[in-house]
């Protein structure tokens, strides 16, 4: 019966997805999407995998400075989460994305932002040692999906990582009951459920990933239905 807790994928606009939207209520809107990553474990995980990649990669990276890309990184919060990870790192975080409310929000936490597309992303190849999207593919449906993992992994020179949400109707119905109680938003109120419905199965995940062959793929499963693909490059693998 468990194919039961799993909804089919929906692929319905997301509100915030649209233009012209009242700069006030999005701001608002990002401001309780941070509160979402902290009570609901996106900061957590987000650090985990990335002091997992300093253990894993970090020895093997040539150059003193440890890049990262933030891919649709909205008001920044999870970037700014990671720059002072490890006191001493020699590390440049670099957030991106096209919305100027959420870029606006960014450089007010003081964080290196680039404006740009996330489907053209405005980096040379293999210039970046971590590239990551956190709850930012499931904007995503088909060659547009395929778009921005590619363009992910055409930049990462060691890992990406994408983490979003594991599809299940439990995971609906808890955060329209979060929403419910913890905010009036209209924009987090409907985009939140919807992004559950737009969510991944882990199989999915991987069928993704099998398009990209110069990485080695593994899907993690984390508490909060979260799931985190990871592709390590592979050395010397002929492009």
């Amino acid at each position: 019966m468990a194919w039961g807790w799993t909804p089919q994928r929906r692929d319905d606009p997301e509100l915030m997805d649209s233009p012209g939207l009242p700069e006030v209520e999005v701001e608002d809107a990002y401001r309780i999407l941070r509160r979402v990553n902290k009570q609901l474990g996106n900061l957590w995980t987000i650090r985990r995998e990335f002091r997992r990649f300093l253990r894993e990669e970090r020895s093997m990276a040539a150059p003193s400075t440890t890049t990262v890309l933030d891919v649709g990184s909205g008001s920044g919060d999870l970037a700014e989460a990671l720059v002072s990870i490890q006191p001493g790192l020699d590390l440049r975080v670099i957030a991106l994305d096209r919305d100027p409310t959420a870029v606006a929000s960014a450089r007010r936490r003081n964080l290196n932002v680039v404006q740009g597309d996330a489907l053209k992303i405005p980096f040379n190849d293999r210039s970046i040692n971590l590239v990551l999207a956190v709850k930012f593919a499931h904007h995503f449906q088909g060659p547009a999906l395929e778009r921005l993992l590619g363009e992910m992994a055409r930049v990462a020179q060691q890992r990406v990582v994408i983490l979003d949400i594991r599809r299940h109707w439990v995971a609906y119905w808890g955060f329209r009951a979060w929403s419910l109680v913890f905010t009036t938003n209209r924009l987090v109120r409907y985009d939140g459920p919807l992004s559950v419905l737009r969510g991944f199965t882990a199989d999915e995940l991987v069928h993704l990933a099998s398009g990209f062959p110069q990485f080695d793929w593994t899907v993690r499963k984390y508490p909060g239905f979260q799931l985190a693909l990871i592709g390590r490059r592979i050395k010397n693998f002929d492009d």
